[in-house]
């Protein structure tokens, strides 16, 4: 999971990438915690110069249930005759690339991920843990000195 600055915030390493999203997430704690409400999101807060308070969100795919924290678009069928709601989708769609660019990034940054890993599962899932906190650490470190 990333921020909207490319950072990563949650990861949940369990499953392969050819696993569909909405497979992927049935399957993981993190959808548990999220359900149950031990995910740990920050408290809901104001839009900037707004009163409106909202939850903060995960952006899921059509294949995702709806919560109090997973959003996700409109149906084909609900949007066709709805430009409003044509209008939300496009939005959500252009927010969920953040999350595909963070991972473009992350593969810019440690090229590994450019071919298949030849290593054990367990060195894998430390391999993708590591990679993933140093991207932060680089995020953190570009956004500070790009301010």
């Amino acid at each position: 999971m990333v921020d909207a600055k490319y950072k990563f915030v949650a990861i949940d390493i369990e499953s392969f990438g050819k696993e569909g999203d909405s497979g992927i997430i049935l399957k993981s704690n993190m959808r548990q915690q999220i359900l149950n409400g031990s995910f740990g999101f920050s408290q809901s807060s104001k839009f900037p110069e707004s009163d409106k308070i909202v939850p903060y969100v995960i952006i899921g795919n059509e294949a995702f249930r709806l919560h109090k924290h997973i959003m996700k678009p409109y149906t084909r069928k609900s949007t066709r005759d709805n430009h409003l709601e044509t209008v939300f989708n496009y939005r959500l769609s252009r927010v969920r690339n953040v999350s595909e660019n963070a991972f473009g990034l992350l593969s810019q940054n440690f090229r590994i991920f450019y071919q298949p890993i030849n290593l054990e599962a367990t060195i894998i899932d430390d391999l993708i843990w590591v990679c993933c906190c140093l991207h932060k650490m680089l995020r953190e470190g570009y956004l500070e000195t790009n301010k």
